[in-house]
């Protein structure tokens, strides 16, 4: 990615409202998204909007904290640009026919990976749901949708008796000896092999490819060693980037 001067004088807030917390970042016409920074609450984000040229969001959030921030761009009188799942944006096309039921997130992480590289590619989000979409030159070919690691916890805590669990995500992946740690890992399990499937996919389809990996989940990932697989701290931000 091309990088200008961090003194040049444009900025924009780039906001990504998700499931279960809310990322942002400062940033100036390029920026290399290092310094990601996470709230609860949108008026924490006062200060840095009213120092900005403009407001980037993408939002599957829910709905009041959009507005909430909309009403805070227009105290400060600073443009708000909401980006939606388009048929096709910078290039790229939507496999979906019913494109904007695409969610945005998954649209800015595959934008934000055709530009990282060109090669057939998994884009893997882990979070609140695990997604994964294939790109393939410009084209989004589809993708799956699946319960991340606290979703498969809740689900089988509420669908199955004389189980139980804590609130623990192992770093690592291991074999438990008590209920709890065999849910834990079993749910990590699920997700590493989530990953493994994609990378798989692509491998029986194609000699060169890459399997790009974002959301919280990575964090606990134990495929790192493949060097087919990349981890990126956000790829929805990326995705906004784009946009400036």
């Amino acid at each position: 990615m091309e990088v200008k001067s961090v003194l040049d004088p444009f900025k924009a807030l780039l906001v990504d409202i998700g499931n279960s917390q809310i990322k942002y970042i400062m940033v100036n016409d390029i920026s290399d998204l290092s310094d990601i920074k996470r709230c609860l609450d949108i008026e924490d984000l006062s200060s840095h909007i009213s120092s900005v040229s403009e407001v980037l969001v993408s939002s599957v959030g829910h709905l009041s904290l959009l507005a909430e921030l909309e009403r805070l761009c227009e105290r400060f009188k600073k443009p708000c640009k909401i980006i939606h799942t388009e048929a096709e944006a910078l290039g790229i096309q939507c496999a979906y026919e019913k494109f904007q039921t695409l969610g945005v997130d998954r649209w800015l992480a595959i934008l934000a990976a055709r530009e990282i590289t060109r090669l057939p590619v998994a884009v893997i989000d882990l979070g609140t749901a695990n997604t994964c979409d294939i790109v393939v030159n410009n084209k989004h070919q589809g993708g799956w949708i699946a319960p991340g690691f606290s979703v498969m916890r809740e689900s089988l805590l509420r669908n199955t008796q004389q189980v139980f669990a804590d609130n623990n995500i192992p770093a690592i992946l291991d074999i438990g000896n008590t209920t709890e740690n065999c849910v834990s890992y079993g749910c990590l399990a699920s997700q590493s092999g989530f990953v493994m499937m994609a990378e798989q996919y692509l491998n029986n389809k194609y000699e060169d490819y890459l399997v790009l990996v974002t959301g919280g989940g990575q964090n606990s990932l134990i495929l790192k060693e493949n060097k087919k697989i990349l981890s990126f701290p956000n790829l929805v931000l990326r995705g906004l980037f784009r946009f400036i």
